[in-house]
C-alpha cells in the first residue's frame, strides 16, 4: 500500500515536473503577447507622430526658403540704397561747386556793372554812340553783343545745369524712399516669416517631446519583452521538453503547386526598406504566396505562436538543438503553443500580418531561439528546389 502511494505520488511529481514548465512558459508566453500588442500600438502612435512632425518640418522648410530668397533681396536693395546714397553725396557735392561759380561770377558781373556805372566809365550805350561812322558802329555793336552774349551764356549754363542736377537729386531722393519703403516691406514680411517659423518649432518641438514620451514607453516595453522572451527560454530549457534531431535537408514551406511558391521577393541579406518600420537587413526569404497553407519542413516543437513585433502573427518550431524555423505575417494560426509536429503538417496560413508591402511568407532558419542565430534558408533546402527558385 506503502508503495503504491509513494508510486503514485512519484508519478505525481514526474507530471507536474513536465507540464509545469509548459504552463510556466505559456503565461510567459501569454503576457508577452500582451506586452507586444502594446508595443505595436505605441509604435503606431511614434510613427503618426512622426508622420506629422515631418510635415510641419516640410512647412518650415519651405519657410526657410522664402525666408532666405527675402534676405537676399533685402541685401540687393540694401547695395542699391548704398549706391544711390554715394550718387546723391557726389551730386550734391556737384551742386555746390557749380552753385558757388555761379554765385561768383553773378557777383562779379553785377559788380562789373556797377563799378562802370559808379565810375563814369564806358557803358554799353557809350560804347556803341562813341563809334565814329558805320564801320565803328559795326564793329562795337557786334563787340557788346558778343559781351552780353557771353555773360548771359554764362548765366545760362550755370542755371541750367543747376536746375538739371536739382532734378537728378530730386529723382534719386525719390529713388531712394521707394527703396527704403520697399526695403521696410521685405523687413515686415521677413519678421512674419520669423515668427511663423518659431510658431511651428514650437509645435516640432511638442511633436518631438511627445515622440519622446512615446519612445520611452517603446523601451520600456522592449525591457518587458527581453524578460518574458528570457523567462520562455529558461522554462524551456528547464523542462524535460523537446530535443528531438535533423538531418538532410528541410522541406519547402509551402506547396509547389501553390501560385508563387518559387518566386523569393525578398532574398537573404541587405536590402532597401520597403515600408517604414521594415529591416534593411533581412535575414530571411520573403515567398511571394498569398494566403496558402504553411507546412512543417521538418518534425519538430512548436516553441511559440503568437504576435511578434513586425512579424506579425508568427511561429517558431525546434527542430533540433541547433535548428529553428520561423514563419511571419501569418494570417491563421493552425498549431499552438508547445505542440509537437510533423514534417509536412498543416503549421499556419500565410497571410499580410505586421510590418509588410503585401501578403507573403516571410521564413527563416536559426540554430538557436534568437534572432542573433539567422542563417540563409537556401543552405537547409534540397538542390531540385533551389533550382526553380526565381529571384525578384
Amino acid at each position: 500500500m506503502k508503495r503504491k502511494i509513494v508510486s503514485t505520488f512519484l508519478a505525481f511529481l514526474l507530471i507536474m515536473a513536465i507540464i509545469m514548465p509548459a504552463i510556466y512558459a505559456k503565461t510567459a508566453q501569454q503576457r508577452k503577447d500582451e506586452l507586444e500588442d502594446q508595443l505595436q500600438d505605441a509604435k503606431e502612435d511614434k510613427k503618426e507622430i512622426t508622420t506629422q512632425k515631418n510635415s510641419v518640418l516640410k512647412e518650415i522648410e519651405k519657410l526657410d526658403i522664402q525666408i532666405s530668397d527675402y534676405e537676399d533681396e533685402i541685401s540687393e536693395l540694401n547695395k542699391e540704397i548704398n549706391s544711390l546714397e554715394k550718387k546723391i553725396s557726389t551730386n550734391e557735392t556737384e551742386i555746390k561747386r557749380l552753385e558757388k561759380e555761379y554765385q561768383e561770377k553773378e557777383e562779379a558781373f553785377i559788380e562789373r556793372l556797377v563799378a562802370i556805372y559808379q565810375s563814369g566809365e564806358t557803358t554799353y550805350l557809350d560804347l556803341l554812340l562813341s563809334a565814329d561812322n558805320v564801320v565803328d558802329f559795326i564793329s562795337n555793336y557786334y563787340m557788346v553783343e558778343q559781351l552780353a552774349e557771353a555773360d548771359q551764356a554764362m548765366m545760362d549754363a550755370i542755371e541750367n545745369q543747376q536746375l538739371k542736377i536739382e532734378k537728378a537729386k530730386a529723382d534719386l531722393e525719390e529713388e531712394q524712399l521707394e527703396v527704403k519703403q520697399s526695403r521696410s516691406k521685405v523687413q515686415a514680411k521677413s519678421i512674419s516669416l520669423n515668427n511663423t517659423k518659431s510658431t511651428k518649432q514650437a509645435k516640432v518641438n511638442s511633436l518631438t517631446a511627445e515622440e519622446k514620451k512615446v519612445q520611452a514607453n517603446i523601451d520600456k516595453f522592449n525591457e518587458e519583452i527581453k524578460k518574458a522572451e528570457k523567462e520562455i527560454q529558461e522554462a524551456l530549457k528547464n523542462s524535460s521538453g523537446y530535443v528531438g534531431s535533423f538531418s538532410g535537408t528541410l522541406s519547402w514551406p509551402v506547396s509547389t503547386s501553390s501560385l508563387y511558391w518559387n518566386v523569393i521577393t525578398s532574398g537573404y541579406g541587405k536590402r532597401d526598406q520597403p515600408t517604414a518600420g521594415a529591416s534593411t537587413n533581412h535575414k530571411a526569404l520573403d515567398i511571394g504566396v498569398r494566403y496558402v497553407n504553411v507546412y512543417a519542413p521538418a518534425d519538430g516543437y512548436v516553441v511559440t505562436a503568437s504576435k511578434q513585433s513586425g512579424y506579425g502573427n508568427f511561429i517558431m518550431i525546434k527542430h533540433s538543438n541547433n535548428l529553428y524555423t520561423c514563419y511571419g505575417h501569418l494570417s491563421q494560426y493552425k498549431v499552438s503553443t508547445g505542440q509537437t509536429v510533423k514534417r509536412g503538417q498543416v503549421i499556419a496560413v500565410s497571410g499580410n500580418t505586421g510590418v509588410t508591402t503585401g501578403p507573403h511568407l516571410h521564413f527563416e532558419v536559426r540554430t538557436n531561439g534568437t534572432s542573433a542565430s539567422r542563417v540563409n534558408p537556401l543552405n537547409y533546402i534540397s538542390n531540385d528546389v533551389y533550382s526553380k527558385l526565381k529571384f525578384w
